[in-house]
């Protein structure tokens, strides 16, 4: 499944859009008809950036709360492993500082537990452009920033199985063994998390100055956060909403792809080793487009990127040197994939604001828009699932578009696989937003 918040786009829905794009056997579903449009859960305010656990037990959407003008809603969502999306219980105002301020750790139960500590200043933001989950079921706990946060800090959220959510804690942006340059002198508008194979979790923070890596170690009262290194290079330029063009290797989280740089060269793919400790840069590729999205395969050894030139798959994530793979043609550097848009011609899927893979890297999943589209509601956006070789890196072109077939007059006969499918009438993202989440 495929889950695409409306972002403030929705004109008339606010929700998440879901596309189910692969069934119980890892076929793709049937075709989807051109005109069709997607499913949604509606909530009460438009949602921004989604989080979902590892295991989608735990989910965390962002609302817009009309009283400070911007994201600062944080709504629990259940049913996020099947596709049935449920808000539960009253959503947390992160515009408020929680009353009385609890002396906490960052503890990750229902309740969170007392340690002794100076009464501290709980964060509070008026607009979050970014959120992460850690842990999962009764162990979650969600870690959000944005850029206006007072004061500057990630906000955790704990009570994510049990409804509503409940301020945990603030993170200060000053590490035990690691002190920002600029702690307060910076904004911080993106988080990614993950915990990989080994059991290790690592979290990246980035603002349009730059990257810094923390390491998460369990505690008996919760999780500590250490702060153990900067890189001034790999800011994001601009406030960017979502995961903030970069991702964490889920395999390894000492390894990183980071997409743009401080300097503004949105075209540069960035591999990051080290982390925490250090955010060594690696190797870099120049892509043909202005980056997007950045997603690795299940197994870390692949990443697809997203930019407004189409579609690019690299390999060399688990060396030091990216290697752009190109299996669809010796001489396309962007793979722009065409289909069958929502007014029945055909259009070529360019400018990709999103993609992802299926959790069995079986499909590559694309979100994003071709020209001279124009949709019912302005819903021009369009998702698209392919054929993805996790040996190779390869992703073969579908032979024919898909079109519509009319339902047989007589007895069912068996349908062909489909190699391809499409679901037109997704809103699409606002500008510098990443929201799609795909398993």
């Amino acid at each position: 499944m495929a889950y695409e918040p409306d972002g403030g786009n929705g004109n008339g829905l606010d929700g998440i859009q879901v596309v189910h794009f692969e069934d119980d056997s890892r076929n793709l579903c049937g075709a989807v008809h051109p005109t069709s449009t997607a499913a949604a859960i509606r909530l009460d305010e438009p949602v921004g950036s989604l989080a979902v656990s590892s295991d989608t037990s735990d989910a965390l959407a962002l609302l817009f709360n009309s009283s400070s003008n911007g994201f600062s809603f944080a709504q629990d969502i259940f049913g996020a492993g099947v596709g049935q999306l449920v808000p539960a219980g009253t959503a947390y105002n992160l515009s408020l500082p929680p009353t009385p301020v609890p002396v906490v750790t960052l503890s990750p139960g229902a309740t969170a537990t007392p340690a002794p500590a100076a009464t501290p200043t709980a964060a509070v933001v008026n607009d979050a452009t970014s959120i992460t989950i850690i842990g999962n079921e009764s162990l979650g706990v969600g870690l959000v920033v944005g850029p206006n946060a007072t004061p500057q800090a990630i906000i955790g959220l704990t009570s994510l199985a049990n409804a509503p959510p409940q301020y945990g804690s603030s993170v200060p942006f000053i590490g035990s063994t690691n002190t920002l340059t600029h702690p307060y002198g910076t904004s911080f508008s993106s988080i990614r998390s993950i915990t990989d194979s080994s059991n290790v979790t690592n979290v990246l923070v980035r603002g349009p100055n730059d990257l810094i890596a923390i390491g998460v170690t369990g505690v008996a009262s919760g999780y500590q956060f250490n702060i153990e290194s900067e890189d001034k290079n790999l800011g994001s330029n601009v406030v960017l909403r979502g995961y903030g063009h970069m991702a964490l290797n889920p395999a390894d989280s000492s390894r990183a792809l980071v997409g743009g740089t401080s300097g503004g060269d949105a075209n540069q793919l960035t591999l990051v080793t080290g982390i925490p400790s250090s955010i060594t840069e690696s190797s870099t590729l120049q892509l043909p487009g202005a980056i997007n999205s950045i997603v690795f395969g299940p197994f870390g050894t692949y990443a697809a990127i997203g930019t407004t030139a189409g579609i690019v798959i690299v390999s060399g994530t688990t060396g030091n040197t990216l290697t752009e793979t190109r299996p669809f043609g010796p001489n396309i550097t962007a793979y722009t994939p065409a289909f069958t848009n929502c007014n029945g011609t055909t259009s070529i899927l360019t400018n990709v604001a999103s993609v992802g893979f299926s959790a069995d890297e079986n499909y590559l999943i694309a979100l994003g828009t071709g020209s001279g589209v124009a949709c019912a509601s302005g819903y021009n956006a369009s998702l698209l699932a392919i054929h993805f070789n996790s040996g190779t890196g390869a992703t073969p072109a579908p032979s024919s578009l898909p079109t519509p077939t009319a339902a047989p007059s007589g007895s069912p006969s068996p349908s062909p696989i489909p190699t391809f499918l499409q679901q037109n009438n997704i809103i699409p993202p606002p500008a510098n937003a990443d929201y799609l989440y795909v398993h």
